[in-house]
């Protein structure tokens, strides 16, 4: 859960101290890894707070807070995916109290369908590219939506 007004549906995880967190990449970076809170107050000394207007679809606030990646176990990835018609696979990665599914296009769908998105959705690209070099993103109703499915991947923890 990413706030309470909606859940995760694709993320990284493990355990932390006991916790379930999430996790900023599953690959850690020079042994080590970031954790991650969206929204609310940080967890507690030590977290880094980073207000970012722009990020999708999480709340505008975010906790980090970089750990030994050996403190880090049970880490695994979970990728929601969904089904929009004719093979058309579209990545979920929240959804809200409606319903309603935050998504991701892959590249691999064809621009004519990526500006189908924007134009009939308000789908967005990344950094202002065209749709041609870039993923668009936004709210899809539950809907339009068939297929559900959720891939979870398990990451080896290797001793540092």
């Amino acid at each position: 859960m990413w706030s309470s007004s909606g859940k995760k549906l694709s993320g990284s995880y493990g355990t932390w101290q006991g916790q379930e967190v999430e996790l900023d990449s599953p690959d850690p970076d020079d042994g080590m890894l970031f954790l991650i809170k969206y929204g609310g107050d940080a967890p507690g000394a030590g977290w880094l707070t980073i207000y970012d207007r722009g990020s999708f679809p999480t709340p505008g606030v975010r906790h980090s807070l970089e750990v030994p990646a050996d403190e880090v176990t049970d880490i695994h990835s979970v990728r929601a995916m969904g089904d929009l018609g004719l093979g058309r696979e579209i990545e979920l990665l929240a959804e809200d109290p409606d319903g309603n599914f935050a998504a991701i296009s892959g590249e691999s769908l064809p621009p004519e369908e990526r500006r189908r998105l924007v134009s009939a959705y308000g789908f967005t690209t990344f950094y202002d590219e065209p749709v041609e070099r870039s993923s668009v993103f936004g709210w899809l109703p539950a809907e339009k939506v068939h297929g559900i499915r959720s891939e979870v991947s398990w990451r080896k923890n290797a001793p540092t």
